[in-house]
């Protein structure tokens, strides 16, 4: 197996964690949610700009896809949100999320475009 297979790899299972991580935090009880950084709009950035990143490596989700996945997904995650005990669903929440979707991709490009220089790997 060569390193471009073996990281593509590496990068597939982190963006399957990340997605898992996100959709198991979006839907805990608020009082079992643990929040890193005093803003909650700051934790949905740098979290979807993580998921992004990676999940951009999945089959189905390159490019754009991504982007509409996660936006989507961070939607139906703050609609459920009125249904969860202690958490409350916020549109500033979902325009996080969805900016940090956004920023993911375009360092996912811009990291796909510095490897493939460096090393000469053809696009896929």
């Amino acid at each position: 197996m060569d390193i471009e297979r073996i990281g593509r790899r590496l990068f597939q299972v982190a963006g399957v964690i990340c997605l898992l991580t996100i959709t198991v935090l979006s839907v805990l009880p608020g009082a079992d949610r643990p929040h890193v950084f005093g803003s909650g709009n700051v934790e949905h950035v740098i979290a979807y700009i993580g998921t992004a990143f990676f999940a951009s490596s999945l089959p189905g989700l390159r490019g754009w896809r991504v982007v509409l996945l996660l936006s989507a997904a961070s939607l139906a995650f703050e609609g459920l949100q009125m249904f969860i005990p202690g958490r409350s669903p916020g549109l500033d929440n979902w325009l996080a999320s969805t900016a940090g979707a956004l920023i993911g991709l375009a360092l996912a490009w811009a990291f796909a475009a510095v490897v493939r220089s460096r090393l000469s790997i053809a696009p896929r």
